[in-house]
């Protein structure tokens, strides 16, 4: 771990805690909110300046407007929808602006759906990037926002619906300050924390997924709620692992409250493996350069197979052969040239990052995300 992320991890346990302040005058202070970007969570660092602190409230203000706007709109035509993310996650921490905003995540029941994309686009939300078949969600755009349509949550090797199914029977309203938005009941509202992350461990997870799920186990999932409800939906949907490792992660690195004593039994080298991932790949994968790309690369090798991978991300990368199909063949030789080549520029990195990567393919079996 880094000076950067060392100092980072403490900043953000002084944001969210309270804990003693971070004496980092002799930091390189760019690289600190640098890696703060790069994880999503520069909300969480002291603001630079005052100007700064106004601007991050009006943001989030501007956030919560256009969300109002949403909710109204689909309220006048009584189609039920909530909040996924965003503000159903902001509403766990203690300054909720602070929380980094991104795109709007919603969701409507499956019989409403045609009907609420009708209304969005009746409404000026201009939709994009529309698959033939909608499997997951519709993304829209008003106003330089984007705004996605939910029709369902799930991935297709994850299937959590049935509890956000329930929780659209169940809908509570948060609020922060005036702003008040439909959310999910608890149990729901957890598993798509949970399902969250999974998704974007595959991908590149970051700091931001991680603080949301630790803020709402700080303020719903102590140990009675898991024991009466949330463990057997967890083991239900194979998410267990995943949860335990990631709270007591929380625990060591984040400085979340040790009351929660369910996720004791957490592997703790597991843990370290999963922090040092997150923290080589950033919020979306945004840090993900040559070395992590070799650590997914081993990753994939294992799963697939050396050959099938090889000609696989052949077909993907040579140029020459998206203009002459008849290479098709060759692909799997010009992929091994390709990391040959990748290999001689990083001679001293390449084996740590094979390294890395054979302990995150083990990280992603452990934690059942095959």
């Amino acid at each position: 771990m880094t000076q950067s992320e060392q100092i980072l991890l403490s900043l953000i346990r002084q944001s969210l805690w309270g804990d003693q302040i971070v004496d980092w005058t002799d930091a390189d202070r760019e690289k600190v909110y640098e890696e703060a970007c790069a994880q999503a969570v520069s909300g969480l660092l002291p603001p630079l300046s005052v100007d700064e602190e106004i601007q991050r409230n009006v943001l989030f203000i501007q956030y919560t407007e256009a969300e109002t706007d949403l909710f109204e709109l689909f309220q006048k035509e009584q189609i039920p929808l909530v909040i996924l993310k965003g503000c159903a996650a902001a509403v766990y921490y203690p300054e909720p602006y602070r929380r980094s905003m991104g795109d709007y995540d919603f969701i409507v029941p499956t019989v409403f759906f045609d009907k609420a994309r009708k209304l969005l686009e009746d409404n000026g939300y201009v939709p994009h990037n529309v698959p033939e078949v909608i499997e997951r969600e519709i993304q829209f755009d008003k106003d330089g926002q984007e705004y996605e349509l939910h029709y369902r949550f799930s991935d297709p090797d994850l299937d959590i619906e049935k509890y956000i199914t329930d929780g659209m029977n169940q809908i509570e309203f948060g609020r922060i300050d005036d702003h008040q938005f439909p959310m999910l009941p608890p149990l729901a509202n957890g598993m798509v924390f949970l399902a969250h992350m999974r998704h974007h461990l595959q991908m590149g997870l970051g700091l931001r997924q991680i603080i949301d799920w630790m803020m709402y186990c700080d303020k719903v999932l102590d140990d009675g709620f898991w024991d009466n409800e949330f463990q057997a939906a967890a083991e239900e949907t194979g998410l267990k692992t995943l949860a335990v490792t990631v709270t007591y992660m929380c625990q060591k690195y984040l400085g979340l409250k040790q009351t929660i004593t369910w996720c004791k039994d957490a592997e703790e080298e597991l843990c370290d493996v999963l922090i040092d991932s997150l923290l080589t790949s950033g919020n979306f994968g945004k840090k993900q350069g040559v070395g992590y790309n070799v650590e997914k690369t081993v990753t994939s090798f294992k799963k697939q197979g050396v050959f099938r991978y090889l000609q696989l991300a052949g077909e993907n990368n040579w140029e020459a052969y998206h203009k002459h199909p008849s290479l098709k063949p060759f692909c799997w030789v010009y992929q091994v040239f390709r990391y040959t080549k990748q290999g001689f520029r990083r001679k001293g990195q390449l084996k740590s990052d094979m390294d890395r990567g054979r302990k995150r393919y083990e990280m992603m079996r452990k934690l059942g995300i095959d």
